[in-house]
This record gives C-alpha cells, structure tokens and sequence, in this order.
C-alpha cells in the first residue's frame, strides 16, 4: 500500500505499547513490570497525523506532553496538558478551583479555575480560553477533526444553553432551552449536534433541536417522550432518537427532520451507530450477538436497509471501521496460525496471540467486496486499544500508536499498491 508514512522512526525509539491511562498524567499501569524502584518511564504514541503524545513520569511526578510537527518533522510547538480528548486537549491553571466542569469523554471531574482553561485544538492550530460562567457547568466536547468545539453550561438550574465554536471563533450561543431529564448535546463527527429539550415550563412536550456543522439551529420539531441519545445526520438534515423504555421497541430507532418524524425501523440485537457516510442520509449500524457481529447500512430517506453483511474476513474482529463517499473500510485483525491463514475461535482481547492485520473495503452501494490488503508478516496482538481512523476534510487516515497512514480510494478501488 502506497501510504503516506508520518511516524519518524527516531520519534518512537522510546515508544512501549501500555494500556491507555485512564487520565493524563497518572502512572502506567496497575502494578510495576521491572524490580526495583522506578526512576522514569515514558510512553509515545501518535495521537493525530503530525502530533504525538509523551506520557512521562520522573519519580513521583507524571506528566503528559502533546507535540506537534511540521511535514517535515520539525516541532511546532510542544504543551504539558491536564485532560487529553479525540480533537482538543486542556491545559488548566494549578490554582485551587471555584467551579466544576465535566468533559464527556474523561472518568473524573475536571476543575476550572479562576484563571480559566485552555483549550487547544490538536487537527487545527486554535487556543480558546474558556470564560468563568455563573450556574452549572456542563460538557465539553469536539469533533475529531477539531473544527467545532462545544461547550454546554446552565444559566440556571433547569436550564441547558450551548457555546459554539467553529475553527477556534464563537460562532454562536444556542438557548436557552428547559432541559430534558439528564440530556447532554450530541456532536456527530461533521459538526451537526442535536439536543432533547422540553418545549415549554409545562414539561408535557418534548422537542428535538438540530443543529448544523456551521453552529446554527436547522431545525426544533416536537417529538416522541421519552426518548434518549439522539445522533444528528450529516448536514443538520435529520436525527436520530431511541425511544427511552424497556419492552419489544427499545431497539426501534425513530428518523426526525424538519417536517417531524418520518420513519422508524428495528434495528437489533444490541444495536450501535457506527457512524454515517459523508455527506448523506446513511448510516452504519453495527448489531451483535455474543461474538457474531454484523454490520448495516441504513439509508433513511426510505427507512430501509440497503445491506447487512459479517465483518469481513476470516473470522476476524474488527478493530476500526472508516466511512467515504464511496467506501466503508474495515481493519480487521485475524488469528495467525502457521500454514494456511485461518482465524477460527478468535477473541481478539485473548493475551498475546499472534495476528495479521487486514483491511477490507465495501461498496456503500452494495456491500459487496471492493478490495483488500493484508499484512505480509504476523505480529503480537497488543491491548493499546489505540487503532481508529480519523477524517480531515476529504482525506481518511489509519493511526496506530506507532504509525500514521494516510488511505486512497482511488488506490483501493483501482486495486493498486497492496490492494487486491
């Protein structure tokens, strides 16, 4: 595969593969690996194309330090950081704190001083600092790509209101609206959120808000009660909404645009929205039973299923899943055997089994087999749990905590470099 390889090899001399910290900062691991008294240890990984992650403790004292570099391996610049997340990390004063700010993604509370935190985009080069807000605080969440960063907070008990920021500016500020039982707003990865709000001090009605990927309300319709998580479509076109009770329909999803709700479909066992094509109505569901997974592809203009494949491969387990226009691309890790490749009873967390990673490549039109690429050589299997893809603008890359590689559709489908 003709990939664009952005891990320097001299970066990741240093690099161990450990199971990710559950914050940053705090040390590795649960219990030590070496005898004796522990006088440094670091971890490196690559967190984003051109920006990697140092995870160093000298001592007693942890830090975690994010780096990002020219194309041509040169610093930008360098930051110790408190909080690490997908598209932007935070960088908070050290004084005592006066308020309390959750961030989604992250097991603790993370607490704002009075100086205010720093926010930094890692895929695009902005710094917010967040200003000090009376009332409750609330999330703080981006996309992947670090183009809209949002952040929740409550003028006053009851009340939810939304900050905007597209590309580091404060594009908008969306509320007031009563707040929906514990309801936070959801970002899809284009920019779109949406939001469950009561419509008025009655709490009778409940109302869906959408917002596009440029920070603006595309549209509020009343809506089903009670409802849970929606997932805005690309574009602020629709959303998404579980309705949020026990019985045969907790896995029905109900399709809302401007006009209300259109459609509803099972989807089930244990269904989960993978993501949605670019630019489109159609998203990818997986579904699972026990280890049998399988994957579906919604198109919700007609309410209905366009296909519903395995993960591809021999009895694989998928580690990652990217989305284009044109292609849904598996990475697929697989049991090595010597002789014939085979990956019969596999269980990919089982401890250091030998695997090959592969990757397929499926029509969204049809989901058949467009192409695929296998690694030549087996490896062990790590837990680093790090494997994902990223989508900047019109380019799809693979990150692993030792390499970057940007993918081609053109290479994929043309079945060129490695593609077979």
């Amino acid at each position: 595969m003709n990939s664009k390889h952005l891990a320097a090899a001299f970066f990741l001399v240093m690099a161990v593969v450990l199971p990710p910290p559950a914050k940053a900062g705090h040390p590795f691991g649960p219990t030590p690996d070496l005898a004796g008294e522990s006088k440094g240890k670091v971890e490196a990984y690559w967190m984003a194309p051109y920006v990697r992650v140092s995870e160093e403790r000298i001592g007693k004292r942890g830090a975690t330090m994010v780096t990002w570099f020219n194309e041509d391996g040169m610093i930008k610049r360098q930051t110790e950081v408190s909080i690490l997340e997908p598209g932007y990390v935070v960088i908070i004063s050290r004084r005592f704190p006066e308020a309390v700010v959750r961030s989604r993604f992250a097991p603790d509370f993370i607490r704002r001083s009075a100086y205010s935190n720093v926010i930094r985009g890692v895929n695009e080069e902005w710094k917010i600092v967040l200003p000090n807000k009376t009332g409750p605080s609330g999330c703080e969440t981006s996309t992947p790509d670090s183009r809209v960063f949002v952040v929740e907070f409550h003028p006053r008990q009851g009340l939810i209101a939304l900050d905007i920021y597209v590309h580091g500016k404060l594009e908008n500020t969306v509320g007031p609206f009563r707040q929906y039982g514990f309801e936070s707003v959801h970002l899809s990865d284009d920019g779109s959120a949406a939001l469950i709000v009561w419509k008025d001090e009655s709490k009778k009605t409940a109302q869906l808000v959408v917002l596009d990927p440029g920070g603006k309300v595309s549209f509020r319709v009343d809506c089903d009660h009670p409802v849970h998580s929606p997932i805005a479509a690309p574009g602020g076109a629709g959303a998404l909404l579980l309705p949020n009770q026990g019985g045969t329909n907790q896995n029905t999803f109900l399709w809302y645009t401007r006009d209300g709700k259109l459609s509803t479909l099972e989807v089930s066992p244990n269904p989960y929205c993978v993501g949605w094509v670019p630019d489109s109505r159609k998203s990818l569901f997986s579904t699972s039973l026990g280890y049998d997974h399988r994957y579906r592809l919604i198109d919700w203009d007609t309410g209905k299923s366009l296909w519903d494949i395995p993960c591809p491969g021999d009895h694989g387990h998928a580690l990652a899943i990217g989305l284009t226009p044109r292609l849904v691309i598996f990475a697929v890790g697989e049991l090595y055997k010597p002789g014939p490749w085979s990956g019969t009873q596999f269980v990919v967390r089982e401890g250091e089994k030998e695997w090959i990673r592969a990757f397929y490549a499926i029509s969204v039109k049809d989901g058949s087999l467009v192409a695929c690429w296998q690694a030549p050589y087996p490896r062990r299997l790590s837990t680093d749990d790090r494997d994902r893809f990223l989508r900047l603008g019109d380019k799809l890359f693979f990150i692993t905590a030792h390499e970057v590689v940007e993918l081609s559709d053109d290479e994929i489908i043309s079945k060129s470099n490695g593609w077979k």
